[in-house]
């Protein structure tokens, strides 16, 4: 009976045995005074190395790209470094070097837009996340704007998951990118609307559309609501100022009135504009 029960024993400290094994290893490197036993390590992604003094002098243990450095550790003393990304690290101290192999897959980062399309004036946020699901990873931001050259424009860490944020302000159509360590996201575009104004003084209405771009000559399209949809009921061309004040002829009764600058109208880098509506009775 006793060997019975000895056989589901051992299978559960073999079972633990495995999960204990499948989570983040240690392995240690003897710091000495002919340099560092072993010279080359080889670990996993969110595995840790530890550097003992085995010397009876000081030493100090650098990362070649300045990403970890210990304190002087005296004799006897350790470092720890958790690495989260894979790759070849180098190292040093004042009399030797060494180096660690991380495997695993390859660093990625990604990036998303809350808004993809916003009215010119307005902000955006563009989301993302790297793969080591770290904190305090350093990530930069690029832009493109419509006609411009790319150029980086922010900067900023991750939170405890690994994710980030920025909050964007785009004039024109621009496309972001984010980057970390060796690894670039895809491209996100965000499209900007011009901005189109629409107010009534009396019984005549003014039409103002605003971007980094001018209007004079451009039209926009009044429309109204009817059972069918939004229907168009005149061409408004903008002065030099891209503005407009016009008038329109309405049935008697509630109409909602709208602007639209078509995307032909828009000009390069921007999509099509829309105003709010005006809500008008006529007697």
């Amino acid at each position: 009976m006793k060997r019975l029960l000895l056989i589901p024993a051992l299978a559960l400290a073999a079972t633990f045995a495995a999960i204990v094994t499948a989570g983040a290893a240690t392995q240690t490197v003897q710091v000495t005074k002919s340099g560092f036993t072993p010279q080359t390590a080889t670990v996993n992604t969110g595995d840790t190395v530890t550097w003992h003094n085995a010397d009876t002098a000081n030493h100090q243990v650098v990362a070649d790209d300045g990403s970890f450095a210990s304190p002087v550790l005296k004799p006897d003393q350790t470092y720890s470094h958790t690495f989260t990304t894979a790759g070849v690290e180098k190292y040093h101290d004042s009399n030797a070097t060494g180096s660690v192999t991380v495997t695993g897959p390859a660093p990625s980062v990604n990036l998303s837009a809350s808004l993809p399309t916003i009215t010119y004036g307005d902000s955006t946020r563009l989301v993302g996340s790297v793969s080591n699901g770290s904190a305090n990873q350093s990530v930069t931001l690029t832009a493109q704007a419509s006609g411009k050259t790319a150029q980086s424009i922010d900067q900023t860490t991750t939170s405890s998951s690994g994710s980030f944020a920025f909050t964007v302000s785009p004039t024109i159509g621009t496309t972001y990118q984010s980057h970390w360590n060796s690894a670039d996201s895809k491209s996100v575009t965000v499209d900007v609307a011009p901005r189109v104004g629409f107010s009534r003084s009396g019984k005549l209405y003014i039409a103002k559309v605003t971007s980094d771009a001018t209007y004079g000559g451009h039209f926009v399209w009044v429309q109204r609501h009817t059972v069918y949809g939004w229907t168009s009921l005149k061409r408004v061309y903008l002065g030099a100022n891209s503005r407009a004040v016009f008038a329109v002829r309405l049935p008697h009764g509630h109409s909602s009135l709208r602007l639209i600058l078509p995307s032909g109208q828009a000009g390069t880098g921007y999509v099509a504009g829309l105003s709010r509506t005006v809500f008008v009775t006529t007697r």
